[in-house]
């Protein structure tokens, strides 16, 4: 399923999409193991490790690399490898010095020389941003050597809602659109897992052989999942009204919202007009001290004692687990207020 595009793709990636230059050292948290944060990159970097069987020295290309942080974690643990990077913007070029050769860095397209060169090539979080992702693809596979491997992660909209309503993500995968795509491009998916990455599709794809063929997806398959997505759609529009009755309910209790991230936009886009919100609670120290919309953002154990309402503006098979590990959903006065 395909979302509008945005007015000029190539230049909003160009100069402004700017979501990893807040700082030197940003960064998504992805887990919390007994108290010490996983970080997005640093776990990416793992998955490969297990997903993938690099030879000795392989060529590696990180495709819409940003600052590929997650190749040189990668590096960090495999010293042999030969490292490659590829965005469509200039912005990212400091962070590659030192670790990346000059001729081994591309930018606005990935060069001729280097079809057939790669090993594996990586793209993480990639192809929901692009306009047409069979194109991307096809580049990719154009880039891949004969054994090379396609490492990918793309969200999984049924898995994580809040894909449908990233302005950004054009593009929303589900487990029957994904073989089709690469097929059309020439690759085949080897392994497909749901499980490692939350919310999120984990995938190995390599060329096809031949004239190899993909089947095509099962018509009550399809069906299926073209429901789930038009309930997927419904999901938002309840929680809209979740919000709207929360607000009437607590008229003149102070506000704040868990969750700096795409969640919390859509609460605090919901509330800004009658009041807003004291503040934003995260667990990801790289936001702490920040404003997001304008407005503080706090670590959980900093949340004001006056706050009478708290939106959890996190993906809601996690929302509950998250609030009674941090024993919000025990502390007295304070109204939880979740998104379905």
């Amino acid at each position: 399923m395909q979302s509008a595009d945005l007015p000029d793709v190539q230049k909003f990636y160009d100069t402004e999409y700017q979501i990893s230059l807040t700082s030197e050292d940003a960064d998504q948290l992805y887990d919390v193991v007994d108290g010490v944060p996983v970080y997005r990159t640093q776990y990416q970097a793992g998955l490969i490790v297990d997903f993938v069987d690099l030879p000795k020295g392989a060529s590696v290309l990180d495709y819409g690399a940003a600052k590929a942080k997650s190749l040189y974690r990668l590096c960090e643990r495999r010293s042999d490898i030969s490292p490659h990077v590829f965005d469509v913007s200039e912005d990212y070029r400091s962070y590659w010095q030192g670790w990346v050769p000059k001729d081994q860095q591309a930018t606005y397209s990935a060069p001729a020389e280097w079809n057939g060169r790669f090993d594996l090539i990586t793209a993480h979080f990639v192809l929901e941003h692009v306009r047409e992702p069979v194109e991307i693809f096809s580049d990719i596979a154009r880039l891949l050597s004969p054994s090379g491997r396609f490492f990918f992660s793309v969200p999984d909209v049924l898995g994580n809602p809040a894909d449908m309503i990233v302005v950004d993500h054009l593009n929303h995968f589900t487990r029957t659109s994904l073989p089709v795509a690469l097929d059309r491009a020439g690759m085949k998916i080897e392994r497909i897992d749901t499980s490692r990455l939350r919310g999120a599709f984990v995938v190995v794809a390599s060329l096809k052989q031949g004239h190899e063929k993909v089947g095509a997806p099962d018509p009550s398959e399809t069906k299926a999942v073209i429901k789930s997505l038009n309930e997927c759609c419904a999901s938002w529009h309840d929680a809209e009204k979740l919000v709207a009755n929360a607000q009437a309910r607590n008229a003149g209790r102070k506000v704040a919202i868990y969750g700096a991230g795409v969640y919390g936009t859509f609460v605090y886009a919901r509330i800004r007009n009658s009041g807003g919100a004291a503040c934003f609670v995260d667990r990801n120290p790289h936001v702490h001290g920040r404003d997001h919309l304008g407005v503080p953002v706090l670590p959980p154990e900093a949340l004001p004692v006056d706050i009478g309402v708290l939106y959890v503006a996190l993906n809601p098979a996690v929302a509950r687990k998250a609030m009674a590990d941090l024993g919000f959903d025990r502390r007295e006065g304070l109204e939880l207020v979740y998104l379905s």
